[in-house]
Protein backbone atom coordinates (compact mmCIF):
# COMPACT_ATOMS: atom_id res chain seq x y z
CA UNK A 1 0.00 0.00 0.00
CA UNK A 2 1.55 3.40 -0.87
CA UNK A 3 2.16 5.85 1.88
CA UNK A 4 -0.58 8.64 1.56
CA UNK A 5 2.37 11.07 3.34
CA UNK A 6 5.32 12.79 2.42
CA UNK A 7 8.27 14.36 4.80
CA UNK A 8 8.46 18.30 4.76
CA UNK A 9 11.98 19.47 3.10
CA UNK A 10 13.47 22.82 2.87
CA UNK A 11 12.58 25.53 5.40
CA UNK A 12 9.96 22.64 7.67
CA UNK A 13 12.50 21.60 9.49
CA UNK A 14 10.77 19.31 11.95
CA UNK A 15 9.96 16.33 9.19
CA UNK A 16 6.11 15.74 9.74
CA UNK A 17 4.01 14.34 7.17
CA UNK A 18 2.44 17.00 5.20
CA UNK A 19 -1.18 15.57 3.18
CA UNK A 20 -0.89 14.73 -0.53
CA UNK A 21 -3.56 16.57 -2.35
CA UNK A 22 -6.31 14.44 -3.39
CA UNK A 23 -7.21 14.38 -7.02
CA UNK A 24 -10.64 12.14 -6.75
CA UNK A 25 -14.22 13.34 -7.64
CA UNK A 26 -15.87 12.32 -4.69
CA UNK A 27 -19.83 11.61 -4.98
CA UNK A 28 -20.17 14.10 -2.08
CA UNK A 29 -18.49 16.76 -4.48
CA UNK A 30 -21.44 16.16 -6.97
CA UNK A 31 -24.14 19.00 -7.09
CA UNK A 32 -26.75 16.75 -6.74
CA UNK A 33 -29.57 19.10 -4.86
CA UNK A 34 -32.49 20.04 -7.00
CA UNK A 35 -33.10 23.22 -4.57
CA UNK A 36 -29.57 24.46 -5.03
CA UNK A 37 -29.66 24.04 -9.02
CA UNK A 38 -32.60 26.12 -8.94
CA UNK A 39 -30.83 28.88 -6.94
CA UNK A 40 -28.26 29.05 -9.13
CA UNK A 41 -30.15 30.07 -12.07
CA UNK A 42 -32.63 32.06 -9.93
CA UNK A 43 -32.22 35.85 -8.80
CA UNK A 44 -28.44 36.83 -7.34
CA UNK A 45 -26.79 34.06 -8.87
CA UNK A 46 -23.18 35.06 -10.32
CA UNK A 47 -21.15 33.60 -13.33
CA UNK A 48 -18.20 33.18 -14.44
CA UNK A 49 -16.83 32.61 -18.31
CA UNK A 50 -14.00 31.49 -20.44
CA UNK A 51 -16.00 30.73 -23.66
CA UNK A 52 -17.02 27.75 -24.33
CA UNK A 53 -17.25 27.45 -20.65
CA UNK A 54 -20.02 29.53 -17.96
CA UNK A 55 -19.97 28.51 -14.50
CA UNK A 56 -22.71 30.36 -12.56
CA UNK A 57 -22.11 29.78 -8.64
CA UNK A 58 -24.24 30.88 -5.68
CA UNK A 59 -23.07 30.04 -1.54
CA UNK A 60 -25.40 27.23 -0.18
CA UNK A 61 -28.25 27.55 2.10
CA UNK A 62 -27.12 24.97 4.25
CA UNK A 63 -23.49 23.16 4.16
CA UNK A 64 -23.96 19.32 2.76
CA UNK A 65 -21.22 17.46 3.22
CA UNK A 66 -17.88 17.87 4.09
CA UNK A 67 -16.46 19.84 0.77
CA UNK A 68 -15.94 23.66 0.48
CA UNK A 69 -16.99 23.12 -3.13
CA UNK A 70 -19.90 21.36 -5.07
CA UNK A 71 -19.99 20.98 -8.67
CA UNK A 72 -22.49 20.05 -11.40
CA UNK A 73 -21.83 19.77 -15.67
CA UNK A 74 -24.47 20.70 -18.04
CA UNK A 75 -24.34 20.49 -21.70
CA UNK A 76 -27.45 21.54 -23.26
CA UNK A 77 -29.32 19.22 -25.61
CA UNK A 78 -30.34 21.97 -28.30
CA UNK A 79 -26.46 22.00 -29.25
CA UNK A 80 -26.04 18.52 -29.01
CA UNK A 81 -28.61 16.32 -30.14
CA UNK A 82 -26.93 12.73 -29.47
CA UNK A 83 -26.57 12.13 -26.18
CA UNK A 84 -22.84 10.13 -26.72
CA UNK A 85 -21.65 13.65 -27.18
CA UNK A 86 -23.11 15.46 -24.86
CA UNK A 87 -21.57 12.87 -21.73
CA UNK A 88 -18.31 12.96 -23.60
CA UNK A 89 -17.97 16.98 -23.29
CA UNK A 90 -19.68 16.26 -19.55
CA UNK A 91 -16.61 13.92 -19.19
CA UNK A 92 -14.17 16.07 -20.71
CA UNK A 93 -15.00 19.03 -18.23
CA UNK A 94 -15.68 16.87 -15.27
CA UNK A 95 -11.64 15.34 -15.89
CA UNK A 96 -10.28 19.24 -16.08
CA UNK A 97 -12.08 19.87 -12.85
CA UNK A 98 -10.86 17.48 -10.89
CA UNK A 99 -7.15 18.00 -11.86
CA UNK A 100 -7.05 21.86 -11.70
CA UNK A 101 -9.79 22.10 -8.51
CA UNK A 102 -7.13 22.80 -6.42
CA UNK A 103 -6.78 26.22 -8.05
CA UNK A 104 -9.64 27.44 -5.43
CA UNK A 105 -8.75 25.49 -2.79
CA UNK A 106 -11.16 22.00 -3.44
CA UNK A 107 -8.50 19.87 -3.24
CA UNK A 108 -9.41 18.75 0.67
CA UNK A 109 -9.88 15.67 1.87
CA UNK A 110 -13.21 14.77 3.11
CA UNK A 111 -13.70 14.36 7.14
CA UNK A 112 -13.59 18.41 7.91
CA UNK A 113 -16.41 20.46 7.22
CA UNK A 114 -16.42 23.99 6.07
CA UNK A 115 -17.59 27.23 7.52
CA UNK A 116 -19.10 27.95 3.62
CA UNK A 117 -19.86 26.02 0.75
CA UNK A 118 -20.48 27.02 -2.75
CA UNK A 119 -22.83 25.22 -5.28
CA UNK A 120 -20.62 25.33 -9.04
CA UNK A 121 -22.56 24.31 -12.10
CA UNK A 122 -20.61 23.89 -15.38
CA UNK A 123 -22.01 24.92 -18.90
CA UNK A 124 -20.47 24.11 -21.79
CA UNK A 125 -21.79 26.99 -23.69
CA UNK A 126 -19.65 26.39 -27.85
CA UNK A 127 -20.88 25.19 -30.37
CA UNK A 128 -19.23 22.07 -31.48
CA UNK A 129 -16.90 19.79 -29.25
CA UNK A 130 -13.36 21.03 -28.78
CA UNK A 131 -10.29 18.66 -27.54
CA UNK A 132 -9.19 18.05 -24.06
CA UNK A 133 -6.23 20.38 -23.77
CA UNK A 134 -8.54 23.06 -24.75
CA UNK A 135 -11.55 22.52 -22.30
CA UNK A 136 -8.79 22.04 -19.72
CA UNK A 137 -6.94 25.33 -20.70
CA UNK A 138 -10.57 26.91 -20.55
CA UNK A 139 -11.38 25.68 -17.08
CA UNK A 140 -8.34 26.87 -15.81
CA UNK A 141 -9.48 30.19 -16.83
CA UNK A 142 -12.79 30.09 -15.33
CA UNK A 143 -12.09 28.45 -11.96
CA UNK A 144 -9.45 31.25 -12.05
CA UNK A 145 -11.96 33.91 -12.60
CA UNK A 146 -14.40 32.36 -10.26
CA UNK A 147 -11.50 32.88 -7.58
CA UNK A 148 -11.21 35.99 -8.14
CA UNK A 149 -15.05 36.74 -7.39
CA UNK A 150 -15.80 34.70 -4.39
Amino acid sequence: MLNKTILRSGPYQNNKPAPILSYKFYSQERLKSRKEIGRLFGKGARSATAYPIRVAFGETEEVRGTFPFQAGFVVPKRRFKKAAARNRIKRLMREAYRLNKHLIGAHTEPGIIPERQFALMFIYTGKEEMPYKYVERKMIKVLEKFAKQV
